[in-house]
């Protein structure tokens, strides 16, 4: 079985995309992390990077003899963690603490070493570096960076300032330990004890793109070879048979949803299947899938569905995604592409085909053995039954009677029901199972773990509850992009859409900073994208897509998108003096704040007789007490200095002509619009309504 140049790369602790160029600078033709090397190609690694690890081990040890201390005691603490672990069971509870590290500075044979926990500001950081702040400021001006001492710089820019003064930065890593972790609850593996499981799949995409048809799809079919009859789908997920192997589906209701899980220890999925539309092609979601499943590191497969359709286009499909790095294996990629109809259920074959080798090449297995973990992926309070939980058996086998804790939930289990809504004795490796026997409903993206007793459990969620209350109100909530234009709209909040791009990382985040400080109560920038390098066809078709403006510092557009932005109208402003681009959208959102309105005094009219005209009502002779009153001005009538009507003029003349205006000391006869009502000694105030445009200062 060939290993997979990701696999390696997370032996010698590199980066794909390093280890890629590593590869390449070896002779190695291999085009991403999910393509695999033969023996011989894995030896002429191994042989390079032992190699490279003895020749270069003197030379690290001296230049990182300080800088790494902090490394050594997280692994202490680490290896002292496993130390304690009986084989094959999980400890008491204990809490586990990395020891904490300021900012520092460390210098050795002339070179200083500037040590970053968190956030850093130009100030701070001159400090550190021993120079004067106004020096830095006065550098990155003369590059097109508008810096104060109170800006908060990233690693890029604090690296490239630090190597004009012959100094090096690190940055220290604060990472908040897994559930698991922190709680003692992993356990490690006998080889012996693990065995082949169901790879877990994740079905992603644009809306209406046919996610859902999908999964509808491959459910139906697999039910109607295997049973009579249909099944009411009871969770979100779900586990299908094929040639005599198993696959889960997971039906994760976003994208966000599926980063939050990530990002909270959930490592859910395998294999993420992005459906495209062939007759619509890439659209934002898509884009916005693919950047989820790549941050994920899982191999992804293309569905390119609705080619029944007319205007279905697969080969645009395969072009529009190569933009993203996604290369048909016809054309010497390593992504596949596979052709479907999931409302005519043409082509699930290949899906299921496909799924299942690229589950082989993964090798994925588990240990069916010892004490379950899962991820809660819904969860609901029944009235009747209490608060269930559907969850996903990730290690182990859950049974009836288990002792279970999930985040600030703990319980036993009392029942248990598979994806077909019948009722199990225990779920193992890969399976979906709806649980009943939680005290309270935990959340969706909680780790579920079975423990030893219901005392240990108790211990942990008030742990738990300790650390939550402590950091709510500084834990930052992921928004889907929905529920994040519904706010805009409840809140009247308009949104300028912007896609940046520019020469550098740092160019990037410096420009993003800025403009995101422009935003008020009422008008909000919105990157949608930001990454550096030239303005393709790809952004072109994003800003036409969402309505954004393209952004460019220090860089050009591409021939082909110039032509498709002036084609789409999509409008392209780039610079390379920053405060320039800044100005021209603090310019814009003042244009889309809502205007200001001032009430303008202009006179008043006293009337002296009512006259009544057939058809058309009754006539006011006045006389012109104060200022000056137009033919089309807004008016009030105060009748005892009490407003009794607003609104305006139906007429207004000078002895039998119609009259523009009328001025102080003129007699005038005029008649309301709307209004009949009007007595002898009525005051008619003329005013009118003036706008004035505001400022994003005036907001602020």
């Amino acid at each position: 079985m060939k290993i997979r140049v990701h696999e390696l790369a997370k032996k010698y602790n590199k980066s794909n995309k390093e280890f890629l160029d590593t590869l390449h600078e070896l002779g190695l033709e291999v085009s991403s992390h999910l393509s695999g090397l033969t023996d011989e190609q894995v030896t002429l690694v191994t042989d390079h990077f032992e190699g490279e690890n003895a020749e270069g081990s003197k030379d690290k040890k001296k230049k990182k003899k300080k800088g790494t201390k902090v490394k050594e005691k997280k692994e202490k603490v680490v290896k002292e963690k496993k130390e304690k672990k009986k084989k094959g069971k999980r400890t008491e509870f204990t809490m586990n603490k990395t020891e904490e590290v300021e900012n520092e500075v460390i210098e050795e044979d002339g070179m200083k070493l500037i040590k970053i926990r968190g956030e850093i500001t130009l100030g701070n950081f001159a400090e550190k570096l021993g120079v004067n702040a106004s020096e830095l400021i006065k550098k990155l001006f003369l590059k097109g960076q508008m810096l104060t001492i109170n800006s908060v710089i990233d690693m890029t820019l604090a690296e490239e300032l630090a190597d004009d003064y012959d100094a090096m930065v690190e940055q220290e890593e604060v990472e908040e330990m897994a559930f698991g972790e922190k709680f003692n609850l992993e356990s490690e593996d006998k080889e012996s004890d693990l065995i082949e499981r169901a790879p877990i799949i994740t079905i992603m995409g644009h809306v209406d793109h046919g996610k859902t048809s999908l999964l509808d799809a491959i459910r139906e079919a697999n039910v109607a070879d295997g049973e009579a009859g249909g099944i009411t789908q009871k969770i979100g997920a779900y586990q299908i048979v094929k040639d005599g192997k198993k696959i889960s589906f997971v039906d994760t209701p976003g994208h966000e949803a599926f980063t939050e899980m990530r990002a909270r220890g959930a490592q859910v999925t395998d294999i993420a299947i992005l459906v495209v539309a062939a007759d619509d092609g890439v659209m934002p979601q898509t884009v916005e899938a693919i950047a989820h499943a790549k941050s994920a590191d899982v191999p992804i497969i293309i569905a390119v569905n609705k080619i029944d359709k007319e205007g279905a286009d697969p080969s645009r499909v395969k072009n529009e995604l190569m933009e993203h790095g996604l290369v048909p294996v016809e054309w010497g990629g390593d992504v596949e592409f596979i052709e479907i109809s999931a409302k005519f259920g043409q082509n699930l074959e290949g899906i299921l085909d496909t799924i299942l080798i690229t589950a082989e090449m993964l090798e994925l297995k588990g240990n069916p053995k010892k004490r379950a973990k899962g991820v809660v992926m819904e969860s609901r309070l029944d009235p009747k039954v209490g608060p269930i939980a559907d969850v996903l058996v990730q290690e182990g086998t859950l049974k009836i009677g288990d002792i279970i804790v999930a985040g600030e939930s703990y319980g036993k289990v009392r029942a248990l029901l598979n994806d077909k809504g019948e009722k199990t004795e225990a779920a193992s490796l890969s399976q979906p199972a709806e649980v009943i026997g939680f005290n309270t409903v935990p959340e969706a993206g909680d780790v579920m773990y079975v423990v030893q007793n219901e005392q240990h459990a108790r211990r942990i969620v008030e742990e738990v509850e300790k650390d939550r209350k402590l950091n709510d109100q500084n834990k930052k909530k992921h928004i889907s992009l929905e529920v994040l234009s519904q706010h805009m709209d409840d809140i009247n909040l308009k949104e300028l859409n912007l896609i940046i791009r520019a020469d550098s990382k740092g160019s990037v985040q410096a420009l993003k900073e800025s403009l995101n400080k422009l935003s008020t109560s009422e008008v909000a920038v919105n990157v949608i994208q930001a990454t550096s390098g030239a303005i393709s066809e790809g952004d072109i078709r994003l800003a036409e897509a969402s309505d954004a403006i393209i952004l460019g510092f220090n860089v050009r557009p591409t021939t082909k998108a110039m032509r498709d932005a002036d084609k789409a109208g999509v409008e392209i402003r780039t610079s390379s003096i920053i405060y320039q681009i800044v100005e021209d959208i603090e310019q814009a959102l003042s244009g889309m704040l809502d205007p200001e309105y001032k009430e303008v005094y202009l006179g008043r009219i006293e009337i002296k007789k009512v006259f009544k005209v057939s058809k058309i009502g009754n006539i006011a002779g006045c006389y012109v007490e104060d200022g000056k009153i137009y033919a089309d001005s807004k008016i009030r009538i105060l009748r005892n200095g009490v407003m009794v009507y607003d609104g305006e003029l139906a007429s207004l003349k000078r002895y039998q002509d119609d009259a523009k205006e009328v001025i102080v000391g003129q007699e005038c006869g005029l008649n309301i619009k709307n209004f009949n009502d009007i007595k002898e000694g009525d005051i008619v105030e003329a005013y009118r309504i003036d706008e004035i445009q505001r400022t994003l200062k005036d907001v602020k």
